[in-house]
């Protein structure tokens, strides 16, 4: 009989077994990913193109080809399609990020035959109407203009703006000048040029049978939908700022914004993984040193952490937090002194075994359904991965030491070569 007085002993995951993802191309050579798993008769159909911030000449012209693609289409005003999709239960959330760009259609898996047809008129017909257009640029003026007076959201624009400079898509911040030269002729072109069966993976995951597959075949799949001309994939130069100290002084301000951080390494980087490690110890989860230190015992913030984030084509260090702005420094040389630690002192086994356990619940997380495993496929495509990486991470949590993760903070931790920003 379980004796459920004592608490269980906490078991570390050894391995993991992965729902199946299949492969398949369709009729035009549009490649598919399939996760056919859960007990609910529901499915997530996403489109995934080539179309992100890293492709466009011109600032938010990705982001706005986007977003008006709910604005209609040469057969349906954007009310009626919003009004569609409600009257069947579905949802569909657009977005456009640094590489990729489209949407995904969440919806019973019953009513896909009704919906479908919508979802792709949505990418193959859209209008891009200029009095929808001229709403939404108002709109993003207005919401802009109060984010500019927002401490955090200034120390974030400097930050990325320090680390790769305003001509990179990755440091490019909006202006409202970039706003006023958008046009439904710019948005279309770009449409054009990146929307099509070419720059296109599909990833459903779900609830479903091989009638799915040919309704999506029948649409997605048509040799009348035409691939373009790909064009190499745009280089971009970093330039990177020589001031390595920037400081927005607002008299008006109780509290101060800190963005501080430099240039790192991305997933597809051998240390990415044990690095990862490093961070979460650092400042990566709420049981971090840095919100040990800072919120903990020091009471100078609510909350403070560390990411290490990746693009396929860079990645960075961020540390960020608000704090009183009396303890600002205090809060820098605070932080400098945990990396200092990192540096010169050994992580102690029962540090680093929750982290382990952690992490290693954070990667069941990611697979927990086949929707949110859906997400976890979709960061493998973009950056051209296999499942191999999860195991790795797995395997990487189970044997990485101590020694190693200092090594690392030698490496990649140096507080004297991070950009230091604060608003406030």
């Amino acid at each position: 009989m379980i004796n459920r007085i004592e608490q269980p002993p906490v078991q570390l995951i050894k391995s993991l077994t992965l729902p199946e993802v299949k492969e398949f191309k369709l009729d035009n050579g549009v490649p598919v990913h399939t996760i056919n798993a859960g007990e609910q008769d529901v499915v997530k159909i996403e489109l995934i193109f080539k179309a992100g911030k890293w492709y466009e000449t011109e600032n938010l012209v990705a982001d706005f080809a986007n977003r008006m693609l709910r604005e209609g289409t040469k057969n349906h005003s954007a009310k009626l399609l919003a009004d569609k999709f409600d009257y069947y239960g579905a949802n569909i959330n657009y977005g456009a990020a640094f590489e990729t760009a489209g949407a995904s259609l969440y919806s019973l898996t019953n009513l896909t035959d009704q919906l479908l047809p919508l979802f792709y008129e949505l990418f193959t017909e859209p209008v891009f109407p200029e009095n929808e257009l001229a709403t939404i640029v108002s709109n993003r003026k207005q919401r802009l203009a109060v984010d500019m007076q927002k401490n955090d959201f200034l120390a974030n624009r400097h930050f990325v703006q320090a680390l790769y400079g305003q001509s990179h898509p990755y440091g490019r911040v909006t202006e409202p000048e970039h706003l006023d030269q958008l046009s439904s002729a710019n948005l279309s072109a770009y449409f054009k040029q990146y929307y099509h069966p070419g720059n296109l993976n599909i990833l459903i995951s779900g609830k479903f049978d091989d009638t799915l597959i040919k309704q999506i075949n029948t649409l997605f799949g048509s040799k009348l939908w035409a691939a373009q001309t790909l064009n190499p994939s745009p280089s971009h130069s970093i330039e990177s700022s020589s001031q390595f100290v920037q400081h927005t002084e607002k008299a008006d301000s109780v509290q101060s914004a800190v963005v501080l951080g430099n240039l790192s390494i991305n997933k597809l980087h051998p240390d990415f993984l044990k690095l990862s490690i490093l961070n979460t110890v650092f400042g990566g989860y709420f049981g971090s040193r840095l919100m040990s230190n800072i919120r903990e015992e020091k009471g100078y913030t609510y909350g403070i952490h560390s990411s290490l984030v990746s693009y396929p084509h860079s990645g960075f260090l961020e540390i960020s937090t608000e704090v009183g702005k009396e303890v600002r420094q205090a809060t820098l040389d605070e932080i400098q002194a945990e990396i200092n630690l990192l540096r010169t002192e050994l992580i102690d086994e029962e540090e680093l075994q929750t982290v382990k356990n952690y992490l290693s619940g954070k990667i069941l997380r990611s697979i927990d359904g086949p929707l949110k495993y859906a997400d976890t496929i979709k960061s493998l495509i973009t950056y051209g991965q296999t499942t191999d990486y999860i195991h790795d991470f797995l395997r990487t949590i189970h044997e990485v030491e101590a020694e190693e993760l200092r090594d690392l903070a030698v490496k990649y931790l140096d507080f004297d070569k991070m950009y230091k920003v604060t608003v406030g």
